[in-house]
């Protein structure tokens, strides 16, 4: 019995030496549209987004090669050139340049694309039941290592940040 609590205590103590650092709570911050980067030595934990950004009567590129963020949200199509018009609200933050789409609404079911990427030159109505999804309740917590940067995706969403000193 003796043996055993001394193996147990011995494998504690070895974790315990292979531990990279402790985080010690620093401060709470609201990120906005401006782009902030987690300093040495800290860690920064994502908690909550809030907002949405709304888009009104917006050329959407979705051919093959746009990077706009409803490609992202995974609504391109195949064809080289194709854009429509569209109403839309998104909730989304960028973390290193990357967007993370928490939310896309009121896009229609179907809408009617253009054979090219700036919404001229009408040809076909197509489905876009892909674009619209729900807040996704699992991107949240998100954590960022020092040196990554953040920011919302527009001025009108905002984040709530917890920032942790990492001790040794």
């Amino acid at each position: 019995m003796k043996l055993g609590v001394f193996v147990l205590f011995f494998i504690g103590l070895l974790n315990q030496g292979k531990a990279q650092g402790n985080l010690q709570f620093n401060q709470v911050l609201l990120v906005d549209s401006a782009l902030r980067t987690v300093p040495a030595n800290k860690a920064w934990k994502i908690t909550a987004i809030s907002g949405s950004e709304y888009r009104l009567n917006e050329c959407v590129d979705i051919s093959a090669n746009s990077n706009h963020e409803l490609k992202s949200a995974r609504c391109g199509f195949t064809q080289p050139t194709a854009s429509f018009i569209g109403n839309y609200s998104i909730s989304l933050f960028l973390v290193n340049g990357n967007r993370v789409i928490n939310s896309i609404e009121g896009l229609p079911n179907s809408v009617t694309a253009w054979c090219n990427s700036n919404c001229t030159s009408s040809c076909a109505t197509r489905d876009f039941t892909c674009a619209n999804k729900s807040t996704n309740p699992n991107i949240l917590p998100m954590w960022l290592p020092a040196g990554a940067t953040l920011r919302s995706g527009g001025p009108n969403t905002w984040l709530s940040v917890l920032e942790f000193n990492i001790v040794p």
